[in-house]
Parts: C-alpha cells; sequence; structure tokens
C-alpha cells in the first residue's frame, strides 16, 4: 500500500513539474486577436478637444497607430512618455499618423492627463460609453493597433508600448509592405 501511494505522489509531483515547464516561456501578456489581417472598424468620434469629430477614415494611405487610453490608467501614464518621443520622430513622416482614443473616461480627466503628461501633438477620440474600444476588442488600456494604408489590422499590442516598439515591430512591417 506505501508503494501505491509514493508511486500516486511521484505521478502528481512529475505532473505539475510538467505543466510548470510548458508554461515557462509562455507570454501571458499576450492577448490574440481575431481583428488580425482584418478591416479596421471605422470611426468617427467627437474629438477629446472638442475641435470637431476624429476620423478614422481620414488618414488614406498612411499606416495609423490607434492607441487605447484613459486617464485612470496606470500604464498609460508610463508609457505617455513614449508616445511622446514616437510622436516627435514620426512628425515629418508622410507614410504614418497617430490617433489616441480616450475611452471608458471623463472629460476633464482626458484633457487634466494631456495637460500634466504632454500633448503630443495628434488627436484623440473621446468615447465615454467605449463603443469604439468594444468594435475595437479592447480589453483594458493601454492597448495600440497598427492599421496598414489599405485599413488593415496588422499588429497589436496589448499593454504599454515600450522605447524601441516602433523600430522593432512596426517598422519591419511598414518597409515590408508597399503602401
Amino acid at each position: 500500500m506505501k508503494s501505491t501511494w509514493k508511486i500516486a505522489l511521484l505521478a502528481t509531483v512529475m505532473g505539475i513539474l510538467t505543466l510548470f515547464y510548458l508554461g515557462l516561456g509562455v507570454d501571458t501578456r499576450y492577448i490574440p486577436s481575431p481583428l488580425l489581417d482584418k478591416p479596421a472598424f471605422p470611426f468617427s468620434a467627437e474629438g477629446l478637444d472638442g475641435k470637431g469629430p476624429v476620423v478614422l477614415e481620414a488618414k488614406p494611405g498612411k499606416w495609423v497607430l490607434v492607441n487605447f487610453w484613459g486617464s485612470w490608467c496606470v500604464s498609460c501614464v508610463a508609457e505617455h512618455p513614449y508616445l511622446m518621443e514616437l510622436a516627435r520622430k514620426t512628425r515629418d513622416r508622410s507614410d504614418f499618423a497617430m490617433i489616441g482614443v480616450d475611452f471608458r473616461d471623463t472629460r476633464e480627466g482626458g484633457l487634466r492627463f494631456l495637460s500634466r503628461h504632454g500633448d503630443p501633438g495628434y488627436r484623440h477620440a473621446f468615447d465615454p460609453e467605449q463603443r469604439i474600444a468594444i468594435d475595437w476588442g479592447v480589453y483594458g488600456a493601454p492597448e495600440s493597433f497598427l492599421v496598414d494604408p489599405q485599413g488593415t489590422i496588422r499588429l497589436k499590442r496589448a499593454g504599454p508600448l515600450y522605447p524601441g516598439w516602433f523600430e522593432q515591430e512596426a517598422m519591419p512591417l511598414i518597409q515590408g509592405m508597399p503602401p
């Protein structure tokens, strides 16, 4: 009877160790998106700044980075300096644009966030009821999508963008696909 328990215990420990081993190297932050390689959902939403609508279709022929954020999001604060830097670095590119989508937020909260942390110089759609975020399958903030010039989603990043993201992940796609 003692040997049966030893074998059962050994099998249980081996099973747990096997599951642990299989989980190593898996990026737990990666959330697959069914929207990759599909047309981006078009949107036209009031601008956070109140100066008319922000329209995704207003960027034909350009790669567009659509970044979902909120003033309530701690990771968005950490990501914001990189978005400021990326906006500066890509400002003169004729083939690239950026759009922010402030979702699940108040206008005052979003404007206070940009005032406190800096306005990167691109437009932000205001999505307080999360209509755009739901259409795009956003789970949380920040999340970013790279849309090609034909309007197809080519890349999704859940979590903050990081220094070097544009060069490592976006540029290979941009350079590998003609406009």
